[in-house]
C-alpha cells in the first residue's frame, strides 16, 4: 500500500507540471492526489499490523533442560575387590568421583547420559561423592561402597603372610648380623692371638739373641783368660821369681799392692809368682 501512495504522489507531481500554466488548479489537483495517497498508505499500514497480529508466533525461546543425576546409594565390590559405580545424568555431562582411600576420577556421560566409574582393590568400606556438571549446573550425590567379605579375607590373609615374611626377614637379618659379629670377633681374636704369638716369638728370639751374645762374651772372656794364662805360663823363668801379693782366701794374685782387687782384703801376703801360680791362683783381671 505504501508503494501505491507513492505512485499517486508521483502522478500528482506530473499533473502539476503539465498544468503549471494554471497554478491554482494544478496545486489543488496535487494536494488532492497527495491526500488520497496518504490515506491509502495509512490503510495499508493498518492492514499490515492486523495481518501481523493474525500470524502465529513461530519462534520461541528455547529452555535449558534441568540437570539430573540418578544412581544407587550403595555399591558392593566383587570377589576381586572391584567396585563399579554407575548411573545416569544429562548426556555429555562432566562427572567426578571423589572416594575415600582412592584417587579422584573423572568421566563424561555418553549420548544417553549413562556413566560408569571403577575402583579396584577395595578391601575396606568407604564413602564417595559423585558430582556432575553441565552448562553451568552442578549436582552431587553421596554414595557408599562395601568391600566383598571374600576379598577382605583374602587381603587379610595376604597381609598376614606379608607380616610373617617380614618377621622372618627381620629374624634372618638379625641372625646374619649376629653371624657377622661373631665372625668379626673370631677374626679379631685370631689376629690378637697371632700378634701375641708373634710378640712371644720376638721376645724369645730377643732373649735367645741376648743369651747368645752373653755366651759369646763369656766365651770371649774365657778365651782371653786362657790366652792370659797361656801367656803367663810362657813367661821366662826369671819372671817366675817376681813377687806378687795374695790374700788368704783370694783366687787371684796381684802385682800391685794398691790394686783395687785388694780393696776388701784383710791383709796381703807377698809370694813369688811361681808360688802363686802353683797354688792355682790367676792374675787379677783389673791388672
Amino acid at each position: 500500500m505504501i508503494e501505491l501512495a507513492l505512485i499517486c504522489v508521483f502522478i500528482g507531481l506530473l499533473a502539476f507540471f503539465v498544468k503549471k500554466k494554471s497554478f491554482k488548479k494544478g496545486m489543488s489537483l496535487f494536494l488532492a492526489i497527495s491526500l488520497v495517497g496518504i490515506i491509502l498508505a495509512g490503510c495499508g499500514a493498518a492492514s499490515d499490523e492486523l495481518t501481523k497480529e493474525d500470524e502465529p508466533t513461530t519462534v520461541q525461546k528455547e529452555k535449558t533442560p534441568k540437570l539430573v543425576l540418578k544412581s544407587e546409594s550403595v555399591f558392593k565390590s566383587d570377589e576381586n575387590g572391584t567396585v563399579t559405580i554407575t548411573g545416569k545424568t544429562t548426556p555429555n555431562a562432566e562427572l567426578t568421583l571423589v572416594a575415600s582411600g582412592q584417587s579422584d576420577q573423572t568421566a563424561t556421560s555418553d549420548s544417553d547420559g549413562n556413566f560408569s566409574f571403577e575402583m579396584t582393590e577395595v578391601h575396606n568400606d568407604g564413602t564417595a561423592v559423585l558430582t556432575t556438571t553441565w552448562k553451568g549446573q552442578n549436582k552431587s550425590k553421596d554414595v557408599t561402597y562395601q568391600a566383598n567379605p571374600t576379598y577382605k579375607a583374602k587381603v587379610a590373609k595376604i597381609e598376614q603372610e606379608k607380616q610373617v615374611a617380614e618377621a622372618k626377614r627381620v629374624e634372618a637379618e638379625k641372625q646374619e648380623q649376629a653371624r657377622i659379629a661373631e665372625a668379626q670377633r673370631v677374626e679379631a681374636a685370631r689376629i690378637a692371638e697371632e700378634k701375641r704369638v708373634a710378640d712371644q716369638e720376638a721376645a724369645t728370639e730377643k732373649a735367645r739373641i741376648a743369651a747368645a751374645k752373653q755366651k759369646e762374651r763369656e766365651a770371649a772372656e774365657q778365651r782371653e783368660a786362657a790366652q792370659r794364662k797361656q801367656a803367663e805360663e810362657q813367661q821366662p823363668a826369671d819372671n817366675q821369681g817376681e813377687m806378687v801379693y795374695i790374700t788368704a782366701t783370694g783366687k787371684r794374685y796381684h802385682f800391685d799392692q794398691n790394686c783395687r782387687g785388694l780393696n776388701n782384703s784383710n791383709g796381703e801376703t807377698q809370694v813369688t809368682l811361681s808360688d802363686a801360680q802353683s797354688r792355682g791362683l790367676t792374675k787379677c783381671k783389673f791388672e
